[in-house]
């Protein structure tokens, strides 16, 4: 008789401290302060601006998030973290870039936690245009792939 009321006084016992412990637990996740969310790169067309100057440095396939090849571009402003895709589709367009090349890109700036990028829609190197993403911001090397081509545009105001 006296074993069973002892493990019936173990078996509440430890029930109540499990639920004591769930308590504190959930109580301690309620309390932490809630981070912010980690905002994507999105590309807001009503922002779209137009930058210009000279490449400082171009990585093919960066892994500074978004992934691709990046640019560093002096501008008269300063230099900014350009992003235009992927270098495959800079390839099969037949676009290529040096450090010290002049261009003009067309695209917004977007930010998150692991910094500012200026994602290009349109980039324009000597008479050579390329569109890289559609009008919406959707990347055409994801979009519609290579299957779309080259878009080549008389005048890089008349792309935005």
């Amino acid at each position: 008789m006296q074993k069973a009321i002892r493990v019936r006084n173990i078996g509440f016992s430890s029930a109540l401290l499990m639920f004591l412990g769930i308590s504190v637990w959930g109580q301690q996740l309620a309390d932490r302060p809630r981070q912010a969310a980690t905002r994507t790169f999105v590309y807001d067309t009503t922002r779209e601006t137009v930058a210009e100057g000279r490449v400082l440095s171009h990585t093919v396939e960066s892994a500074t998030p978004p992934i691709g090849t990046h640019l560093i571009l002096q501008t008269a402003a300063g230099a900014i973290d350009v992003h235009l895709g992927t270098a495959s589709f800079l390839e099969a367009n037949h676009f290529s870039l040096a450090k010290g090349d002049s261009v003009k890109v067309v695209g917004v700036s977007s930010a998150s936690r692991e910094g500012t990028v200026f994602l290009v829609r349109v980039i324009q190197k000597g008479g050579q245009s390329l569109v890289l993403r559609t009008a919406k911001g959707a990347p055409l090397s994801l979009a519609r792939g290579r299957s779309m081509g080259t878009q080549k545009v008389q005048q890089l105001d008349g792309a935005r």
